[in-house]
């Protein structure tokens, strides 16, 4: 069976252990709830972008997602820590995932309400760091109310709920794209809701009893990660198996029409079409590896795998490049990505060095899945300019084998 890593006091932050039959469909609707705005709002926010400054579109677009990694980074770290740090009495996420998901609604509406360039991009921001809060208070839910034995279940169940957001994003982005401020404004409020529902059926408890800041490093202390080897494995893990995927993905049109000569509109049916595929595929790898992962006791050999099933992927694409492979290239990607986000917060959970700052940690490694956007589109378009799509191919595939030797570095987790 896994065991609580070394250092993780399983008793401290006292939150009452909850049946994950009553707290799963929570976590799905967690995750379900911030995943909506999260993927319809990078469409919408191209489509902004294109309306307001349409000449200087794509650097627009390209400084707003910049910022808002930025912003979201330092949400997840900043909230996370104070999450950790507060003592009230709903306990210390309930009001975090109150107040960031209202201030990721209220940021995200107010882009919409605007034609200003400057307000477009302080609203985005703010709406980012609202959403990165939010992942990092709803993150510990699982080390704070699941026991060890089940949180590959509870992986499961958050990883099916950010696939079936994004899938879900993607369909309210496209059906607002032409009218993207009435999206901006409509999408954002999923998020509060799913703030609500687990405030109200997650009670948190009163935590003003328990240890406060004195008792801990000051704030700025505190905000220092952990100096913990398998704790930067998992991270480094997280961020070469993301952008291995991101930097293949942001391509995918240019990839089509340049490298595999489709027309565009040919190019949009293959996109859809494997796009489905690979959502199909991923929810299979969530509903299978995650429980999985409980039965035997083990969360390495899946997150393993994961990369290594994509490099596998690759090889035809670069052999024998065609509409055909880059198909059987996205759905095997979908087995690896279902597989991965079933199993890898199980993995970030038992790499935590402690439960008192479990916010803060987890918040420092949703950092590994942010970055990427913005190395990707950076690093792929030099490729591109320089040497081809192959060798997009080629760099994801040693990016991804890279996640593997990572994540088989790790000591405390079998």
């Amino acid at each position: 069976m896994i065991e609580i890593p070394p250092g993780m006091d399983a008793a401290a932050g006292t939150a009452p252990r909850l049946r994950l039959g009553r707290l799963a469909p929570l976590l799905l609707v967690g995750q379900l709830g911030w995943a909506i705005p999260g993927a319809a709002s990078a469409t919408l926010l191209q489509a902004v972008a294109a309306d307001v400054s349409p000449a200087h579109k794509i650097a627009v677009y390209t400084t707003f997602a910049v910022i808002g990694a930025v912003t979201s980074a330092l949400g997840t770290v900043v909230g996370g820590t104070l999450s950790d740090r507060t003592r009230s009495r709903l306990g210390k996420r309930s009001p975090w995932l109150l107040g960031s998901a209202l201030l990721a609604a209220l940021a995200l509406a107010g882009v919409g309400l605007t034609t200003n360039l400057v307000l477009i991009g302080v609203g985005y921001a703010l709406f980012q760091a609202g959403i990165g809060a939010w992942v990092a208070a709803l993150s510990a839910l699982i080390p704070d109310r699941v026991a060890a034995r089940a949180v590959g279940k509870a992986s499961a169940f958050a990883g099916f709920g950010y696939l079936l957001g994004q899938t879900i994003g993607g369909v309210v982005g496209g059906a607002f794209v032409t009218k993207p401020a009435a999206g901006l404004v409509f999408v954002p409020w999923t998020i509060v809701v799913a703030a609500i529902l687990i405030a109200v059926f997650v009670r948190g408890g009163d935590n003003r009893s328990e240890a406060g800041a004195e008792g801990r490093p000051t704030f700025l202390r505190d905000l220092v990660p952990p100096a913990i080897r398998d704790f930067w494995l998992a991270f480094a893990g997280r961020f070469f198996f993301i952008l291995a995927i991101v930097m293949l993905s942001t391509f995918q049109l240019f990839t089509l029409t340049d490298y595999l000569h489709q027309s565009t509109a040919k190019a949009g049916a293959v996109i859809s079409f494997a796009t489905i595929l690979f959502g199909l595929l991923a929810a299979v790898a969530v509903i299978i590896t995650g429980p999985l992962s409980d039965r035997i006791g083990r969360r390495k050999p899946f997150v393993i795998g994961a990369p290594l099933l994509i490099g596998v992927a690759l090889i035809p694409l670069l052999i024998a490049p065609s509409v055909t492979t880059y198909v059987a290239f996205f759905s095997l990607t979908g087995l690896a990505f279902g597989t991965y986000i079933s199993v890898d917060q199980a993995l970030m959970v038992a790499v935590l060095p402690r439960q008192s700052s479990a916010a803060r940690d987890l918040g420092f490694l949703s950092i590994a899945q942010t970055i990427p956007g913005v190395v990707a589109p950076i690093v792929g378009g030099l490729l591109v300019e320089s040497l081809g799509y192959v060798a997009i191919f080629a760099t994801s595939l040693v990016i991804a084998v890279l996640a593997a030797i990572a994540i088989v570095g790790i000591r405390s987790v079998r």
